[in-house]
């Protein structure tokens, strides 16, 4: 028995699907609580030139079966050839895209290796006590999200959602094995004969590759002012696309359609306007960059899941944001309106309030949120405003992208510094940490990804800390011949104990966000699709408190330990 990770390796005319890469990223998560091998079983003909760009982007090892039967997809040689592989091998885990080839072949090959399989899974983890595969999916309709394990049959088969897990990164360096697995198949496999293949004209471009999405749902209204949305993406440099109420009314093609039963998209800026946010559309958007939501409810599920929110009549308010960003294009991205309110102009960080709540967004998803001065130099002064408004009693931290909360210090900036430089940055981060922790409103961090080096002190420095299953946390310091610069050797200490704060720092190992729960370092783990619902809930619960004896409590607790340096 192998133990190992299957990737099932979708080829379509010789060309890998795009799902591939985002199994293979999400396979070498799992590979780090497991400890196994990713193994990619590639099934065709003439397709072995394959092999070496799938150990490129975390593939240990590559079975191919190659045979005249498999150049095209057919169910039942497919079936009977990947069943034999999975017989022979006896896997751990295998993984298909939730694609129309997928979503055919998964299922007969779950029935023929007598196991189960969980569909359109939008999340993946590994529990550390049972060492199972955690495998959430939409149920009842997608109104609640339902975690399922498979404790008695092996593999545990899973099929996941196109677009929802992070495509794994190209490392030419990686090398690994080749096997060649020989499956018997003549004409009596085949239950259809291919004659043709035709491909299907599209309508509309591809939603998936958009850098910007301007969305509309059932609150824009009617067809005319949902043409209306165009102009705006094509301002933006974006496309157009919609949740099913509008497809279902007529107002947008299918192929545009945002969500469970459409597709499942992470633009850089996601543009939600007159759309609710039921659980079905946010399964498709939760892992855009920035969400900016436009809905005259003020109390729409969508600004839950939202960086910036505008309330208000989306046909009011739609000239007037065309007429800012054409504005903005004129006079350059410094432009700021005479009648904008504070915390506007930031460049690394997204900052709104909205029913007494503050929510900070570290914005550089590209970078993984890395902090660097300018960021640091911002969030100082968003901690500097907040400090003396009482109207804000809960302050939510998180990372933009569903990648990374904050990946540590931008590498970029600091590798030319000084010795008198990385201090003085050192002492900057410091500072500003202090201010965080200092905050008279209650902070929360939304720990969504690489919680690493100054994003784990960052998020050390906020009062409670809320991290999704796929959090990542550790202290890679050493590796770089530093220490934790930025307040990690004092707080980590306090949080987790001496002796756990010095295994993290020495080894540098990653910790998961089940064992980061277990120690202390986190306070819950959530689905990350319940993270941004489940910090909003504990801040509307912490708020129907006295807050004058909440922050009270803050200060008590704070001021009895010890001082921080």
């Amino acid at each position: 028995m192998s133990k190992d990770i299957f990737v099932f390796i979708e080829q379509r005319d010789g060309q890998l699907h795009d799902v591939v890469y985002e199994l293979l990223g999400e396979a070498a998560s799992l590979k780090q609580d497991l400890g196994q091998q990713v193994v990619a079983v590639l099934l065709g003909h003439y397709i072995t030139s394959h092999a070496e760009a799938l150990m490129a982007v975390g593939a240990d090892k590559v079975i191919i079966v190659d045979d005249p039967l498999l150049e095209h997809y057919m169910t039942e040689p497919y079936t009977k050839a990947m069943a034999a592989v999975i017989q022979n091998k006896e896997p751990e885990i295998v993984l298909f895209g939730a694609t129309s080839i997928g979503r055919d072949l998964a299922p007969r090959v779950s029935a023929r290796v007598k196991t189960g399989l969980t569909a359109d899974c939008t999340a993946l983890a590994i529990d550390p006590d049972t060492r199972l595969l955690m495998m959430t999916r939409p149920a009842f309709g997608g109104n609640l999200m339902a975690v399922i394990k498979c404790e008695t049959h092996r593999p545990q088969m899973a099929t996941v959602r196109p677009g929802v897990m992070q495509p794994a990164e190209r490392d030419t360096s990686r090398n690994g094995k080749t096997e060649f697995f020989q499956v018997a198949l003549d004409e009596s496999d085949k239950a259809v004969e291919i004659l043709e293949i035709i491909e299907k004209k599209r309508t509309a471009t591809n939603i998936t590759q958009a850098r910007c999405l301007v969305s509309g749902g059932r609150g824009v209204g009617n067809k005319e002012t949902f043409g209306t949305l165009r102009t705006l993406a094509e301002l933006l440099d974006g496309d157009v696309s919609a949740s099913r109420a509008a497809v279902e009314s007529g107002w947008a093609d299918s192929e545009r359609q945002v969500g469970q039963t459409g597709k499942t998209v992470r633009p850089e800026l996601y543009v939600a306007c007159g759309i609710s946010g039921a659980i079905q559309h946010v399964a498709g958007m939760e892992n855009a960059g920035c969400v900016i939501a436009i809905n005259k409810n003020d109390t729409a599920p969508i600004f839950s899941v939202s960086d910036l929110g505008i309330v208000g009549d989306l046909t009011a308010i739609l000239p007037r944001l065309k007429e800012a960003i054409i504005k903005a294009k004129t006079e350059g991205v410094g432009y700021v309106a005479p009648s904008s309110e504070k915390y506007v102009g930031m460049e690394n960080i997204l900052f709104h309030v909205q029913s007494e709540i503050a929510y900070l967004t570290i914005n550089r998803p590209r970078q993984l949120n890395a902090l660097n001065r300018k960021t640091l130099q911002e969030i100082s002064a968003v901690a500097d405003k907040l400090r003396n408004d009482e109207s804000v009693k809960v302050v939510i931290v998180r990372g933009a992208g569903g990648r990374a909360f904050v990946a540590g210090a931008d590498i970029s900036e600091m590798r030319d510094m000084d010795e008198a430089e990385g201090r003085e940055i050192s002492r900057m981060a410091q500072d500003v940490f202090v201010k965080l922790k200092e905050l008279p409103q209650i902070v929360i961090a939304a720990i969504n990804g690489y919680t690493l080096g100054g994003g784990n002190e960052l998020a050390m420095a906020c009062d409670i800390r809320i991290a999704s299953s796929r959090a990542k946390f550790g202290q890679p310091e050493v590796n770089l011949g530093l220490i934790p610069g930025f307040t990690g050797t004092q707080r980590l200490s306090r949080l987790v104990g001496s002796g756990t704060a010095k295994s993290i720092i020495f080894t540098t190992d990653q910790l998961s966000a089940e064992e980061a729960y277990r120690i202390g370092l986190v306070d819950a783990v959530v689905a990350p699709e319940g993270l941004m619902r489940t910090a909003r809930d504990l801040a509307m619960k912490i708020m129907g408190k006295s807050m004058k004896a909440v922050m009270l409590a803050k200060q008590a607790i704070n001021q009895g330990l010890p001082l921080e340096f």
